[in-house]
């Protein structure tokens, strides 16, 4: 693992390769840790190689697979997602058929009017300037009805960055920042087209076979389209435990695609198929101990799960010491319940000479230090996997310092791979 550096768990290195960049993903990872994975098994050399990567996210380890000519499978549980993904993974778009359809939008766009003050979504009207968004609207409508789905896609995954770079405000660091405005004088149509056939040129240069599949599954439940044993190699990264909270961060794009459109349409269409990644994702009344010990989870793993309860006995004390009001030790207990239930998944995807690896981080919620790594990896082992190492990548958490309630604990990022 001799390739590791400090920026192999942050996607930085995306923003500058092509059909990686063409969507900007908050809590990424970089290409570069998958071809280092495929190097490293082999995976090339052999015709049934296949990878599973549980939190396809953006699609880094799908299209990172396909560019390598590895066959890899994924699950992606958020609607938007998935379609970004869809939109990457295909390389068959073609620049003519491109120039033709923006002819046609950009036509729709002259002939048609879009009422923002009555028919906007509210949170968008606070991102952008009413002109700016009466023709993003509009771009939507007429991409909206084209028949072809790759270049409905295509145009959906343009406007996507489009909305990045013509907010007033940045929407994704990794929430909206209205302290900070951006300066974009750009007329909308001239940004959006500007990137359709960016994009349409990146396509031009790379094989237009496509090797990976994504799927709208959520990882805790067994995926009926992936059968047992399929895959050779497992890359991924799945959420910290850390609080961020993935139904939020993509929201202006929900509400503006009309998947969502307020906090409870976050909370029933998306985060409820998410791992519990944050306090946002439950209510306190959600828990029942009784229940909790009673769970094929508690079951499994009863050591782990004692340790847990005490850990998050301890979280709840601090809170009240501290005055916080976020329910952490509840938070604790749901997220490695669930991880079990994705490290099943897991292992029965995996043949059974499989490695996984994963990408994570330790956390330390209200100054209480858990080695999130260590115990999925020992989670691992109670469901079969027959050992587990950790490498690390960095020390992280060290810029928040300053803040006056947060911890002075150095946590590190981490590699786990699960033989």
């Amino acid at each position: 693992m001799n390739f590791l550096h400090t920026e192999i768990g942050s996607a930085r290195d995306n923003q500058r390769s092509p059909i990686h960049n063409w969507y900007k993903f908050t809590a990424g990872f970089s290409y570069k840790f998958v071809e280092e994975i495929i190097k490293l098994e082999g995976l090339k050399d052999f015709d049934n190689a296949e990878i599973f990567d549980p939190f396809a996210g953006c699609g880094t380890t799908l299209v990172s697979s396909q560019k390598e000519g590895v066959k890899a499978v994924g699950n992606e549980s958020q609607a938007f997602m998935f379609d970004v993904i869809k939109a990457k993974l295909n390389w068959t778009i073609k620049r003519d058929r491109v120039n033709k359809y923006l002819i046609t939008i950009e036509n729709y766009i002259n002939k048609n009017l879009f009422d923002v003050e009555s028919s906007a979504n509210p949170l968008l009207k606070s991102l952008y300037d009413f002109e700016k968004l009466e023709q993003l609207y509009l771009i939507r409508n007429s991409a909206e009805v084209i028949r072809s789905q790759k270049y409905r896609l295509f145009f959906k995954l343009a406007l996507s960055q489009t909305l990045h770079k013509v907010a007033i405000h940045p929407i994704a660091v990794p929430y909206i920042s209205r302290k900070k405005i951006l300066s974009n004088n750009n007329s909308v149509w001239d940004v959006f087209s500007s990137i359709c056939k960016k994009m349409a040129e990146d396509t031009e240069s790379l094989d237009n076979l496509i090797y990976s599949k994504i799927y709208k599954q959520d990882s805790r439940k067994a995926n009926r389209f992936i059968k047992n044993n399929r895959c050779n190699t497992c890359i991924t990264s799945p959420p910290y435990l850390n609080n961020l909270d993935y139904g939020e961060v993509s929201k202006v794009h929900t509400h503006f695609f009309d998947i969502t459109s307020s906090w409870n349409d976050i909370t029933n269409k998306i985060r409820k198929k998410l791992v519990t990644g944050a306090t946002t994702h439950y209510n306190k009344s959600d828990f029942n101990k009784k229940k909790f010990l009673e769970s094929d989870f508690a079951i499994d793993n009863m050591e782990i799960v004692t340790g847990l309860i005490e850990t998050s006995v301890n979280i709840k004390n601090k809170a009240i010491d501290k005055g916080g009001k976020k329910s952490f030790d509840l938070l604790l207990l749901f997220y490695f319940r669930d991880m079990y239930l994705v490290l099943k998944e897991i292992r029965r995807v995996l043949m059974q000479a499989g490695k996984a690896y994963l990408i994570l981080g330790d956390s330390a919620p209200y100054g209480v230090y858990v080695p999130t790594t260590k115990i999925l990896g020992e989670i691992a082992m109670n469901i079969g996997f027959e050992s587990f190492e950790i490498h690390k990548i960095r020390t992280r958490g060290t810029k928040w310092k300053t803040l006056k309630h947060r911890h002075s604990i150095e946590l590190n990022e981490n590699v786990l791979i699960l033989k």
